[in-house]
């Protein structure tokens, strides 16, 4: 029995040297990746959108061309998107960027709440900053569907058509169940912020799994944004800001996309939140396309396959060419 036990002890001690050494090697992992965001810079714009305060952005496509706007998850930056600007960037003007705080954008003002509506007019500075005032496509992924709406409740007319790309509804903020999920999900928030102070979050960034098999520059950038503290906080504000029920309920009740062209894509069967949306844009704008693609995961539906059926969808919106 006491063989039995020092075997035991071994093992334990074996293992916890295991976990202390990979710990360690997570965290050299990351410091290195620290010094590399200290020097490194933005790979595209930083577009002036208030004075002093900048946002990341990047765009292709004519100039003259019709133009779309990408915005991403809860923790997303500009690349979640780049399938989707390669798709359309021969005959449309796309462009992806960071929201304030993420990525390489300058923080959210002092004092400000970044939810939905702060958001959304964001996006309409960034617009009138790059010059941009014809109506759009605008298309989110996840989280980013409460500022589609937003928008599309708010100005509807500045809106050519929405993409939901397995995104929410703002009605499910109310949910009950939401709202006592979020305080798991801050709390797991700070303990990722916490991760990145040390480095361990940058190290185990080149363990997580690349389902969008990016291009080598785009995939150090996402990578760069797991390790930055900076990133993690935006994140966290954002979804605090994002769940509150005290907001006004202009963007959280209304049926603005319901009146615009409108795509969804979901890995679930019959469309996720957003069908009922579509179903209804077919009857009231005359385009409502849903897409069920179960074999996908909630990242995978912005890989380089399905980014071609975005853009698919996208032309059919803006040259009236509605056939499913």
């Amino acid at each position: 029995m006491t063989r039995v036990l020092s075997g035991l002890a071994y093992a334990a001690r074996i293992g916890l040297g295991l976990i202390a050494g990979l710990a360690l090697l997570l965290a050299a992992m990351g410091g290195l990746g620290h010094l590399y965001r200290m020097t490194a810079k933005a790979p595209y714009q930083l577009i002036e959108v208030e004075p002093g305060r900048r946002l990341h952005v990047a765009c292709d496509g004519p100039e003259a061309a019709p133009f779309v706007l990408y915005d991403a998850g809860a923790f997303g930056i500009y690349t979640d998107g780049w399938w989707i600007k390669d798709a359309l960037k021969d005959d449309y003007r796309v462009c992806l960027y960071d929201r304030a705080g993420m990525g390489w954008s300058d923080p959210v003002p002092e004092g400000v709440s970044p939810g939905p509506l702060w958001h959304v007019e964001d996006m309409r500075r960034l617009r009138a900053a790059l010059g941009e005032d014809r109506p759009f496509v605008l298309i989110g992924h996840s989280m980013a569907g409460l500022r589609l709406h937003a928008y599309a409740n708010l100005h509807p007319s500045e809106l050519q058509g929405l993409v939901f790309v397995d995104a929410a509804r703002p009605q499910s903020v109310r949910a009950e169940r939401i709202q006592a999920f979020i305080p798991w999900v801050l709390r797991a928030m700070t303990i990722g912020t916490g991760l990145a102070r040390i480095g361990i979050a940058g190290g185990m960034s080149y363990l997580l799994p690349d389902e969008l098999d990016l291009p080598k520059q785009q995939k150090q950038d996402k990578r760069r944004s797991i390790a930055s503290v900076k990133h993690h906080k935006a994140a966290k504000a954002e979804i605090a800001a994002a769940m509150r029920v005290d907001e006004s309920p202009d963007w959280m009740s209304g049926s603005g996309a319901e009146t615009r062209p409108v795509a969804v894509y979901s890995n679930s069967e019959g469309g996720g939140a957003n069908a009922s949306v579509a179903t209804a844009a077919e009857t009231n704008a005359g385009f409502g396309r849903i897409r069920s693609l179960t074999d996908e995961t909630h990242v995978s539906l912005l890989n380089q396959k399905n980014a071609e059926l975005i853009a698919n969808d996208v032309r059919d919106m803006i040259q009236g060419s509605f056939v499913k």
